[in-house]
């Protein structure tokens, strides 16, 4: 039989108890009282003088100052400071009563503060300041009272945890109306922090158009790229803020842009629909602005809808398909995305460009490059579809590239059935060698390939059925 927990009956000790239980639910001190009702308790309690209390600290080196800061009671604060309370005392962590004001959004405390003295430009040894927090936490109020006694002389100063600013943190939390402020008190709209983020990229991230919009009136450089390329419209497409993109296009952004190695129209189709790796989930799409329509979007402001992919992506992605030289429509054919693809070919996409390799749209659509079936975007039946179009543009099912990978290699590594069936109906040759010494056969029966030993035994009788053969005993697994 399971023993109720014990509990004592007995009040905690150095409880501050209220005098009814509607008290008890006033917020503001952690026993149930306002910071006022709080001080003249503690006062009544220890039978001394205000000055005590005012000076007294708790084991962090928090004073009742700091408490009623944090609690906003502009009243409590101004009484405190009114008997002795120190108005820039630190705790141990070198926190201020102006700081925790500022952080929790209560402008009036920052005033009455700042009236009795506080220093605005004080920071913590981690270079944090009260205009920083204030910023994050968006009350305008907070950050103008700041502004007006002088915290505009460290406008740009910047925390040493990423060496970024006040701006940077109102532009990552959203907070539009903070902007105007900010930047008429002297604000770098593009500086770039430690990790080469402007305030405009933060905001973009995010998806705050509103802030975008804020910073762009106030000059930020919407071209203005991370060291590695990214343009803030690349960033916008990777993270799915379709409205934001398009904002950015509006505002003069280079649809062809390519610094990365590849153009936002290559980022939208992997965006669109990316491999399943380590299970990571996909981007989700915010605003109203589908990825169809930024497509749309993208080709009207000047996009090359056959831009040439210039670099292989270190993201991550699983992929074992050479990228560069790689067009938008080739892509999309890997991710059998039908109508993504029929959307560039309405938008004048050249169907038959390969990647640098020479890996074609219909072997890629078949199976040549995926990383698996299970992690790679598409189903067979889309796979099958996607081989198909190619085949009405004109593509070949017995094209093989520069590592002599043939449809149906890839397609034996999806495990359909149907697609070898269709690819050997067309002409495909049964069995293909590539540069490995791998027929299809060879791959069923079982392959190192993608970091594992795999094996397709449906695809092995299948092909055997068929009368095929292999040159070489299979790779064992390593």
């Amino acid at each position: 039989m399971r023993k109720a927990p014990f509990r004592s009956n007995r009040p905690r000790r150095n409880a501050v108890r209220p005098a009814s239980s509607a008290a008890g639910r006033q917020r503001g001190s952690p026993h149930g009282l306002p910071a006022r009702a709080m001080v003249a308790a503690m006062v009544l309690a220890a039978g001394v003088g205000l000055p005590a209390v005012a000076a007294g600290q708790a084991a962090d080196d928090a004073t009742p100052l700091h408490r009623a800061a944090h609690e906003g009671d502009a009243s409590a604060v101004g009484l405190l400071l009114g008997t002795g309370g120190e108005v820039d005392a630190a705790t141990r962590h070198g926190v201020t009563p102006l700081a925790l004001a500022s952080a929790r959004g209560h402008a009036a405390v920052v005033e009455t503060l700042l009236d009795g003295g506080a220093d605005p430009n004080r920071s913590s040894p981690q270079g944090e300041t009260p205009l920083m927090v204030a910023a994050r936490t968006g009350v305008v109020d907070s950050v103008e009272a700041l502004l007006r006694h002088g915290a505009g002389d460290g406008i740009d100063a910047r925390e040493g945890w990423r060496g970024q600013t006040a701006l940077m943190w109102a532009a990552a939390e959203g907070h539009a109306p903070v902007v105007p402020p900010l930047v008429a008190a002297g604000a770098d709209v593009d500086a770039r922090s430690d990790g080469g983020f402007t305030p405009l990229a933060f905001a973009v991230r995010a998806g705050h158009g509103g802030t975008v919009e804020a910073l762009v009136k106030a000059g930020a450089d919407v071209g203005l790229a991370l060291p590695d390329g990214t343009s803030p419209l690349h960033l916008a497409v990777i993270n799915a803020h379709y409205d934001v993109a398009l904002q950015l296009l509006e505002h003069g952004a280079d649809a062809t842009a390519a610094e990365p190695g590849w153009t936002p129209l290559h980022q939208l189709v992997w965006t669109r629909r990316p491999n399943r790796h380590y299970n990571n989930p996909a981007a989700f799409p915010t605003g109203t602005v589908t990825d169809l329509e930024l497509a749309r979007a993208l080709v009207a402001h000047g996009a090359d809808v056959d831009a040439r992919q210039t670099a292989e992506p270190r993201d991550g992605y699983r992929n074992m398909l050479n990228r560069s030289g790689a067009t938008p429509f080739l892509l999309a054919a890997k991710a059998v995305d039908l109508e993504m693809m029929r959307l560039l070919l309405e938008m004048g996409a050249e169907p038959l460009v390969a990647n640098e390799d020479g890996t074609t749209a219909l072997l890629v659509a078949a199976g040549v490059g995926i990383w698996s079936s299970s992690e790679s975007p598409g189903s067979a039946g889309e796979a099958l579809e996607a081989v198909k179009l190619m085949v009405e543009l004109g593509d070949s099912v017995s094209t093989v590239d520069d590592n002599g990978d043939a449809a149906l290699h890839g397609a034996v590594m999806r495990g359909s059935p149907e697609l070898v069936l269709y690819l050997l109906e067309h002409g495909a040759a049964l069995d293909p060698v590539n540069e490995r010494g791998w027929t299809p056969l060879t791959i069923a029966q079982g392959i190192f390939y993608a970091n594992l030993g795999r094996r397709w035994p449906d695809m092995e009788a299948l092909l055997l059925g068929l009368g095929a053969t292999s040159p070489t005993a299979p790779e064992p697994p390593r």
